[in-house]
């Protein structure tokens, strides 16, 4: 039996400009920097940890347009402890016969 992209999948990653997208799969990592602190001597005097990027992953099917570098989605996963707009930063294309295009895209999470 083969595989009919209908539209008709209520999940996932919602957005415009690129057609249906369907999370396969969902990864978020909070990143951030050490900057080290030194006195006038160049001696250590400490640490501060400062928040990074949320960056993201996702594996999703696509029935419309390959989503672009620079472009934006919305997350309708309920992520929404930094925001839910992910700009996208890497877009990598594979496909099988008689499937759906897949993508594996990079990116972050827009803070402002």
């Amino acid at each position: 039996m083969a595989i009919t992209q209908d539209g008709s999948q209520e999940f996932g990653i919602t957005e415009t400009g690129f057609g249906a997208l369907i999370v396969e799969s969902f990864s978020v990592s909070k990143t951030s920097n050490r900057v080290d602190l030194s006195d006038g001597d160049g001696e250590p005097t400490g640490t501060v940890i400062a928040p990074g990027r949320t960056e993201v992953t996702a594996t999703v099917q696509n029935t419309g347009t390959a989503p672009v570098i620079g472009g934006e989605i919305t997350l309708a996963s309920g992520y929404t402890d930094v925001g839910n707009t992910m700009v996208i930063t890497s877009v990598e294309k594979t496909e099988t016969a008689a499937d759906y295009q897949r993508f594996n895209l990079g990116g972050y999470i827009k803070i402002n």
